[in-house]
């Protein structure tokens, strides 16, 4: 659910910043989805051992809507609030640090902060799809400088390297003979440029304001290692397949699953995705008209990628009903399965793989927003 989130902002930019599908008939080879809370089998189990959120009480255990979740070098968890418009600090044992940032379009201050990533060294960048820029802050979190001139918007789901390098993804405008085509691009940016060093994958489908759900088969997964290595994925409901490309954009390999089994959604996966995406489109302001969301009645074969600490890629299965993972080395070799043991509350959750650890939060709670904290195994 965060990667549609990102992109409905990112969706909404590209729709401002537009100057002006086809269905075919599919044939169903699909396994439905069974209803209620199924455990998946797996080799490993991964389980939760902390949590961080109330209710109510202490302001700063007290989060407005999470948008990302990540890891300092140093250990410390750190969460991005998107309606209190901060990223809030806490130790490795959940006890609040500070917060950084706060509402508005001054020096150190996000109107709509979609994502953000740590770089080595502890330095914090934030990505504002509202205030179409990058906001840096140095090793001591504090602010630095901002990065405009994107267009139409900065790289939203993003991930820092050496140096002030960012891997993100990004909305993309492309012009051919047939027209302006729009969709999104992986990419790298050296810090301080607005034009990617290098482009590893990008998709883009004519434009048609009537109908965004044709952007779909667009829409990007990415994951980075350490050493530059960029893993890309599409949203595909179709195949399961992920490639590798070296730092310079280089393709090394590509990995795919011949026996991979299309999955329907469950009548109710479909409606709370429609509502949460066009919701979120029209709270910042998209008419009603061009909120129009219709999700693909499939669940998508991979929905996310990471790389732990152990130089390991966890490759989200988007089939499954509760987080569950195919994990390889960085040569593609397939090592195991994964998944995550936290019951049927967990079927929502988003889970980013970050060193030693994993996080896990749900974008639309039911009842109040926490973050969830494990180990994962050696």
């Amino acid at each position: 659910m965060k990667k549609l989130l990102i992109l409905a902002f990112l969706i909404l930019m590209l729709a401002c910043g537009a100057q002006e599908s086809s269905s075919e008939e599919v044939v169903d080879d699909s396994i439905t989805a069974t209803e209620g809370y199924v455990l998946p089998d797996a080799d490993v189990y991964l389980t939760i051992t902390d949590s961080i959120g109330v209710e109510l009480g202490d302001s700063n255990y007290v989060f407005g809507s999470i948008a990302g979740v990540n890891v300092t070098p140093e250990g410390d968890i750190a969460v991005l609030d998107r309606q209190k418009n901060c990223v809030s600090l806490f130790s490795s044992e959940g006890e609040f640090i500070k917060r950084v940032g706060r509402h508005g379009n001054g020096p150190g201050e996000f109107l709509l902060p979609v994502g953000m990533t740590f770089f080595p060294d502890g330095g914090l960048v934030v990505s504002d799809a509202m205030g179409g820029k990058l906001i840096y802050f140095d090793s001591d979190l504090e602010y630095e400088s901002d990065l405009i001139g994107f267009f139409p918007s900065p790289p939203g789901d993003i991930s820092g390297l050496e140096s002030g390098v960012i891997i993100g993804i990004k909305p993309d405008f492309q012009q051919n003979e047939e027209g302006m085509l729009m969709g999104f691009a992986i990419a790298r940016w050296e810090k301080g440029e607005v034009e990617p060093a290098v482009v590893y994958h990008s998709s883009a489908s004519p434009f048609d304001p009537s109908d965004l759900s044709s952007m779909q088969d667009d829409i990007l997964n990415f994951g980075v290692a350490s050493g530059g290595i960029v893993f890309t994925a599409s949203l595909s409901t179709e195949e399961y397949e992920f490639t590798a490309w070296s730092s310079e954009g280089e393709e090394l390999f590509t990995v795919t699953d011949e026996d991979f089994e299309r999955v329907r959604k469950t009548q109710e996966e479909i409606e709370l995705e429609a509502e949460i995406v066009n919701n979120l489109m029209m709270q910042q302001g998209m008419p009603e008209s061009m909120a129009n969301w219709e999700p693909d009645p499939y669940r998508t074969a991979i929905g996310g990628l990471g790389v732990d600490g152990q130089g390991r890629l966890w490759v989200t299965k988007g089939t499954s009903e509760t987080p569950s993972f195919n994990v390889y080395d960085l040569d593609g070799n397939f090592l195991f399965t994964a998944a995550l043991d936290a019951g049927e509350r967990a079927s929502t959750w988003d889970v980013v793989i970050e060193g030693d650890r994993f996080i896990a939060y749900d974008a639309d709670p039911e009842f109040y927003p926490q973050v969830f904290i494990g180990d994962l195994p050696e």
